[in-house]
């Protein structure tokens, strides 16, 4: 009986031991957690409330406050923490957490340079000892099941440069980590503050590193990069929405070696300037990647699009708006390690991973099934000049099928309208292989010239009051050697007054049309160039305008040959009417000058013609003493009036007959 009241007694005293650590244990376990926070992390910690039950296994915090560093500000809050582990595995060393459920956190994480608010964190709890490695050692065996983050908030904010970022209604979950299984599966979904939606499901294989991530983002709002872009421009805003659904495989030892496929679309994007000026503009843009492997060198595109691109480009005095607006590090190729040691710039290691794809694998294997530009505009300003100068060109299409390195040529069409009357159609067939032989053909039809008139009075002080053009153009390049034929036509051409103004280029343009005008009054010329593209002085562009300012300065000093070329006959026809001395009427071939001369003036109304006397009075006198000697020779009357058969007589004595010389 006494042993049975000893055992009872030590019963009792057991049950009431857990009764009271099961009643105790949750208050005491939260006063020492708060009032040990700062010596354990080195932060403040406060708990609403907490529950450990020792039986099952389960640990509840509600309320849970962790404080910045020596600060009342909130590092991360979380309004219901839940954890549960297996207590019979426990005791047998095995630890089976069979879930964590963290709901409603709230982290703000804070950079300024390359420090972070949690930097005393990651100094406190890093391992700095030497552990000695166990050789043969039987690895914990560990289950983390269900791990779930519920409606999480994610604030970042970064000093330099200023931006913030707020990831909101966080949701995370894995099924299973354990130690005897390399495969993770991570499910996510968020959305973005400033607008856009992220879902994503992560593989990860944890002994390869291998990896697979189908990322589905819709309408991500871009302006958060904006921050880090005014590192290379200075803008006012940058604009746009992303949206994908891609899968995308590699393995983090390699990050090079990527695999991807799926479509990727970018909508209303624009960049403005700090003028408020918008520089580009895209409404649409879409592009569908069949496959894309950069170990294997595969990069296969299903169809590249984009809807109402917009690009405007304008000339200073000092440089182009897109020069104007570039940043000394946009500028600088070898950016210097001291700038990039402040902080990494996204677009800084995007453009590092583009070029160390393309310094470790040729890109050499590529196609497209369709490439479209549709409804795009290109605008040019030039402030240069005397007067600005504005061109427009709209309803852009540019399309190619069957875009690929392994087609003996890519063709690409090409239209849009000029200003807003012109037109431009072409074709462009290309060699894929190193781009040195192509073929290009174009037209432009209706274009105004008078829409040119800035450019022609800053050159020649010359503007056109009329005129349309037709031009047509057919080059190719082989090796690098250009052969071009070029047409130009222009109807209803008509010349301005020139302006009292200094321009570049002396020329006599109005003489110039006028005396290139054919019968019909339209110019037609042809302009053959040929040149070495590899001959780095060679320009296209200057060679034309050479070709034809040498045919201005041509028409300008030899006019009578493009009279003849128009209306028929020989440049003497036009040039002169030789008269003989003492000539008393018109010959026929004088007459046929003459009406040449009026049929060009019938014709080119703004051309003059000036009879002007060119005569010898010594020459002329002595024909006319030599004329009324062979008249007293010839007992001819001394008067003017002679007959048909005295004049035969008096032409057909001879200068050098004796008998009259004697």
């Amino acid at each position: 009986m006494k042993l049975k009241r000893i055992i009872f007694i030590l019963f009792i005293t057991i049950v009431s031991l857990l009764v009271l650590a099961f009643v105790f244990i949750s208050p005491i376990a939260k006063y020492e957690i708060e009032k040990n926070s700062e010596q354990w992390i080195g932060r403040k910690v406060k708990i609403e409330k907490l529950w450990v039950n020792l039986f099952t296994g389960s640990f509840k915090i509600t309320g849970l406050k962790v404080f910045e560093h020596k600060s009342e500000k909130v590092f991360f809050s979380c309004k219901r923490f839940y954890l549960n582990i297996s207590v019979r595995k426990l005791l047998a060393s095995k630890y089976d957490i069979t879930e964590i459920k963290i709901t409603k956190p709230e982290i703000t994480i804070t950079q300024k340079g390359n420090h972070f608010n949690y930097d005393d964190l990651l100094k406190r709890f890093a391992d700095s000892t030497k552990v000695k490695k166990k050789t043969k050692a039987a690895p914990a065996e560990f289950w983390v099941r269900n791990f779930s983050i519920d409606s999480a908030v994610i604030n970042y904010s970064n000093n330099k440069p200023q931006t913030s970022l707020s990831m909101v209604n966080l949701n995370t979950s894995c099924p299973l980590i354990a130690y005897n299984d390399p495969a993770y599966l991570f499910k996510t979904d968020f959305d973005l503050q400033s607008g856009g939606n992220v879902n994503a499901a992560f593989h990860l294989n944890s002994n390869s590193l291998d990896y697979h991530l189908q990322l589905d983002l819709k309408k991500l709002n871009i302006a958060f990069l904006y921050p880090y872009l005014r590192d290379y421009i200075k803008i006012n805003s940058m604009d746009g929405l992303i949206s994908s659904n891609v899968v995308i495989a590699g393995n983090f030892n390699k990050p090079t070696d990527i695999a991807s496929s799926g479509l990727m679309e970018v909508e209303k994007f624009s960049l403005v300037d700090t003028t408020g000026e918008k520089l580009t503009a895209v409404e649409t843009f879409r592009i569908g990647v069949d496959s894309v492997n950069t170990k294997s060198n595969i990069y296969r595109f299903d169809t590249i699009s984009f809807n109402r691109p917009y690009l405007k480009f304008a000339m200073y005095q000092d440089g182009y708006n897109f020069n104007r607006i570039m940043t000394e590090m946009a500028t600088n190729t070898n950016v210097s390690t001291a700038t990039t040691e402040e902080y990494s710039n996204v677009f800084q290691e995007m453009a590092a991973y583009v070029k160390a794809i393309t310094r470790e694998y040729e890109v050499s294997s590529y196609s497209a099934k369709k490439f479209v530009i549709d409804n795009g505009q290109f605008v040019f300003t030039d402030y240069t000049l005397e007067d600005e100068f504005d061109y427009n060109l709209d309803r852009m299409h540019i399309a190619s099928g069957n875009l690929s390195s392994k087609n003996e040529r890519i063709n690409i069409e090409a239209e849009s309208r000029l200003n807003n009357s012109g037109k431009l159609k072409g074709t462009m067939s290309v060699n894929p292989d190193g781009f040195k032989d192509m073929d290009i053909n174009y037209t432009v039809k209706d274009l105004i010239l008078s829409d040119i008139n800035p450019y022609f009075k800053f050159y020649v002080a010359t503007p056109f009051m009329d005129g349309v053009v037709l031009y047509e153009s057919n080059t190719t390049v082989i090796n690098n050697q250009l052969k071009s034929t070029n047409n130009l036509h222009v109807e209803k051409i008509e010349v301005g007054k020139k302006v009292k103004m200094k321009a570049a280029y002396n020329l006599p343009i109005r003489l110039a049309v006028s005396l290139l005008k054919d019968v019909k009054g339209n110019i037609n010329l042809d302009i053959p160039v040929e040149g070495n593209l590899n001959d780095p002085k060679y320009k296209l562009g200057k060679v034309i305008w050479d070709i034809i300012k040498n045919l201005i300065i041509k028409a300008a000093t030899a006019p009578f040959r493009l009279l003849a070329n128009a209306f028929g006959g020989k440049e003497e026809d036009y040039k002169e009417v030789p008269f003989q001395y003492l000539q008393k009427g018109i010959s026929e071939d004088q007459l046929r000058t003459l009406d040449n001369i009026v049929k060009v003036l019938g014709e080119k109304h703004d051309l003059k013609a000036e009879l002007v006397q060119v005569n010898s009075k010594d020459d002329e006198t002595e024909q006319l003493a030599l004329l009324q000697t062979k008249k007293q020779y010839l007992a001819l009357p001394a008067g003017d009036t002679l007959s048909e058969e005295q004049s035969q007589k008096l032409a057909g004595l001879s200068n050098k007959d004796s008998l009259f010389s004697a």
